[in-house]
């Protein structure tokens, strides 16, 4: 007896002084990487279309649409990242996970807005070193085209990065804090909606204080509206509620009243568009 109670000391010393292997409990790494691979094609698509339309687009139109691929992304990445888990209808499994909330918002927000700003970034060099224009010197020399001016915009390099953020930070935040698949799918509207009317706001100033449109106001309102918003949705996402078992997209609840809100949204994105196309040729100069 005494001899297996030395046995058992014995064992239980050399458990209490085995060194413990450190663990890497952060989550970072893995959260990053499954951000990627659920979204890779979204982003590794845009890249392709970036790609080919550098080479191909003097062909077509004028090289500074080129700038509208920022936008485009900001309107399909800001949903998709921000209510993906609702999209997928496993909510309560993602929050059940050890990485919490403040964590996986945040992993979210680096993947989709870092990819969104490379994206503009990307563009905003292919303008500045005329690349477009230097790939099309083979279809100029050729004469299958006419060379195009430069694109000298001034303000519109700065709503290139702007504009673009804005619209991902509200629809991204919309779609983090909702429980409707209708609202996700619908955030992207609503989120150009504000955009947009701040972009006015912030040119009707400019318009009355300089007479001209110049993006001294317009540009910083957006970029701190955007800031505010996303830290709105960093904090409220952190006390966000599991919601019911998702549901296929339905009509919510008095409809009617939400039929009338998008029929006046639509009205109102109508008229800002319509609006801002007038300034364009504005933008244009240098």
């Amino acid at each position: 007896m005494n001899q297996l109670e030395e046995i058992l000391i014995s064992e239980e010393a050399t458990i209490k002084v085995a060194p413990k292997e450190p663990a890497d409990s952060s989550p970072w790494k893995g959260l990053l990487w499954a951000e990627w691979f659920a979204h890779s094609q979204l982003m590794l698509i845009f890249l392709a279309v970036w790609l080919v339309t550098i080479w191909t687009l003097p062909l077509f139109t004028h090289t500074g649409w080129i700038l509208l691929l920022g936008l485009l992304y900001a309107l399909m990445a800001g949903p998709v990242f921000g209510g993906s888990d609702v999209l997928e209808g496993c909510e309560e499994f993602t929050f059940a996970l050890p990485p919490t909330r403040t964590e996986r918002f945040a992993a979210r927000l680096i993947v989709g807005g870092g990819t969104l700003v490379i994206l503009s970034g990307m563009n905003l060099i292919a303008l500045g070193m005329d690349l477009p224009q230097v790939l099309a010197g083979l279809y100029v020399k050729s004469g299958l085209i006419k060379p195009l001016p430069i694109l000298k915009p001034g303000l519109l390099y700065s709503l290139v990065i702007a504009l673009p953020f804005a619209i991902f930070a509200f629809s991204f935040t919309f779609s983090s804090l909702t429980h409707s698949r209708m609202l996700i799918i619908l955030s992207w509207f609503w989120g150009s909606l504000a955009a947009l009317s701040l972009l006015q706001i912030g040119l009707w100033y400019e318009d009355l204080v300089w007479e001209t449109m110049n993006g001294y106001f317009g540009c910083p309102l957006l970029l701190i509206s955007s800031f505010a918003v996303l830290l709105y949705g960093f904090f409220s996402f952190q006390r966000k509620e599991i919601g019911k078992a998702s549901q296929p997209v339905t009509l919510p609840g008095y409809w009617w009243l939400w039929m009338i809100f998008f029929v006046v949204g639509v009205g109102l994105a109508l008229a800002l568009l319509t609006s801002l196309l007038k300034r364009f040729p504005q933008l244009l100069q240098p």
